[in-house]
């Protein structure tokens, strides 16, 4: 798993020894300028997405959830991710982070509150409706998390086989098509086995896997965790391209915050069990709570 953001001392440099509110103001500068640099790399542009990312329909909202096991993990969260966004979780390691991508995916049920998946409540279905449901949705687990002992092809075609009616060629065509979308050659992968791959085109097949059901929503646990930085941005530029060519609503969880920065539309702070930040990057990157100040100060470390 990567490394979470470090927290550095409010009152103390511990490179120069620098103290006290100057110190401080120097150091919100940097982490604000090395911020807004990075909000400029992969800026959005104009495409035929646009007028969809900006609907205000709601495709997965959580209401006033609470859910505790031997200790409370989150409590009275609530968030909104509107048609077309990617919405990025972050906090430190055992935030609950996790956690709502298991609830959003009815893998676990909230001890109060709601969940809901484009406008239904998705807490009190049963099983098989549950099943239902997360047919709208893609997940991409850390680490990609393939079958080791089938091909590409096998992997990518699995959802298909399990929750489908598609032929052979039919399912063939689709993972062809999911593989060339995440810029892997099939002629060259599909026999191969995870084994042969490399990180990177692990992870590129984990995304082609999520997404072979044309899901509206997908949903990353760590996407980015292991991998170099330029296979990173090769992620980061993968997942944004879910969402300008396809349409696609994301929620990414992660602690790479140099990625969130570029794929967000919004991010979500857990600190504490609650949210104490939601908006957009610009929006965090400009914020003047201390809390938030010091978490992104990793990000110029």
């Amino acid at each position: 798993m990567a490394d979470r953001p470090r927290v550095s001392e409010p009152d103390h440099d511990r490179r120069s020894g620098d103290v006290g509110p100057a110190a401080d103001e120097r150091k919100s500068a940097a982490v604000r300028h090395a911020i807004r640099s990075e909000l400029a790399v992969d800026a959005p542009k104009d495409d035929a997405h646009a007028a969809k990312r900006a609907s205000e329909t709601s495709i997965v909202e959580l209401q006033h959830v609470s859910l505790a096991f031997d200790v409370p993990i989150i409590e009275d969260i609530s968030l909104i991710t509107r048609e077309g966004e990617t919405m990025a979780i972050v906090g430190e390691s055992g935030t609950g982070k996790s956690t709502i991508l298991k609830l959003v995916l009815r893998l676990l049920v909230p001890d109060r509150g709601r969940v809901l998946i484009e406008g239904e409540d998705i807490t009190p279905l049963s099983f098989e409706e549950a099943l239902a449901v997360r047919q709208k949705m893609g997940m991409v687990f850390q680490g990609a998390a393939l079958f080791d002992s089938m091909s590409v092809f096998e992997n990518v075609a699995y959802p298909l086989r399990e929750h489908t009616d598609m032929n052979d060629d039919e399912i063939e065509q689709r993972v062809r098509e999911k593989l060339q979308f995440v810029d892997l050659d099939p002629d060259r992968v599909i026999d191969q086995f995870p084994a042969e791959l490399s990180g990177g085109m692990r992870k590129r097949v984990g995304i082609a896997r999520g997404m072979a059901n044309n899901p509206r929503i997908m949903l990353y646990d760590e996407p980015t965790s292991g991998l170099d930085p330029l296979t990173t941005g090769t992620i980061t530029r993968l997942i944004m391209k879910l969402q300008r060519e396809l349409g696609v609503t994301s929620l990414v969880v992660s602690h790479d915050i140099r990625a969130v920065f570029r794929m967000a539309s919004k991010v979500a702070l857990l600190h504490d069990r609650r949210i104490t930040f939601f908006g957009t990057p610009e929006e965090m990157a400009g914020s003047e709570d201390q809390y938030i100040q010091d978490f992104l100060g990793g990000f110029t470390t």
